[in-house]
């Protein structure tokens, strides 16, 4: 696994600055893409491959061919902090009635839509730096967020996308489901595959 990883990204490095941008970011986006995750981050650095600029003149024009939307969380001189979600991943996630407890309990507002509530995270962002709810958007479960905001003292019972603390055994089947889709993107795109058949396989096929 480790050499084909290290294959797969000098292929990535050998790519032009836009097919770089599309190819690292489906991979990257792939368990948002398949709808197993609500959202993911992204950090773009100015200078890094020139995938800030890139980013800036089309990448919103990407994010509607993969079906993807996004918002910034920050943005100053030297970097880019995007939260690009799933829409319809994103509203069943925060539709959750403890969910949206959680969400008023620490400020927001439980009669607001989706928008409304990335809107609250933007300025939350902004005032906190990275607030402990991004981890509800980004599709963390609610107790694995409260023990990490509670600061337990307690180990973690794993550790792989997030800190575990509640439920291993749900924890590790998404944690097997992001990497199957990230797997497929991989192999379709050192496979030459043409990225609307990656997309399609990484839909249709993440849980097999």
């Amino acid at each position: 696994m480790a050499k084909e990883n290290k294959l797969f990204f000098e292929i990535l490095s050998k790519m032009g600055e836009e097919d770089y941008l599309k190819n690292f970011f489906t991979y990257l986006l792939s368990p948002v893409i398949a709808g197993i995750k609500p959202s993911s981050t992204i950090t773009l650095t100015r200078g890094t491959k020139g995938l800030y600029n890139l980013w800036q003149s089309m990448g919103k024009k990407f994010l509607d061919e993969i079906g993807l939307k996004s918002i910034n969380l920050r943005e100053d001189e030297k970097s880019l902090v995007a939260l690009v979600y799933n829409e319809n991943a994103l509203e069943n996630t925060l539709s959750q009635e403890c969910i949206l407890t959680f969400l008023e309990d620490i400020g927001y507002c439980r009669e607001d839509n989706i928008d409304d509530l990335l809107s609250g995270l933007i300025s939350r962002y902004k005032e906190v730096h990275c607030p402990h709810e991004l981890g509800i958007f980004l599709g963390i479960p609610l107790e694995d967020v409260k023990a990490f905001m509670e600061c337990t003292r307690e180990n973690c019972l794993m550790c792989g996308y997030w800190k575990v603390y509640g439920d291993k055994e749900k924890a590790t089947k998404i944690f097997n489901h992001y990497d199957k889709s990230k797997d497929i993107a991989m192999k379709g795109i050192m496979k030459g595959v043409t990225l609307n058949n990656i997309i399609y396989d990484i839909r249709e096929n993440w849980y097999m």
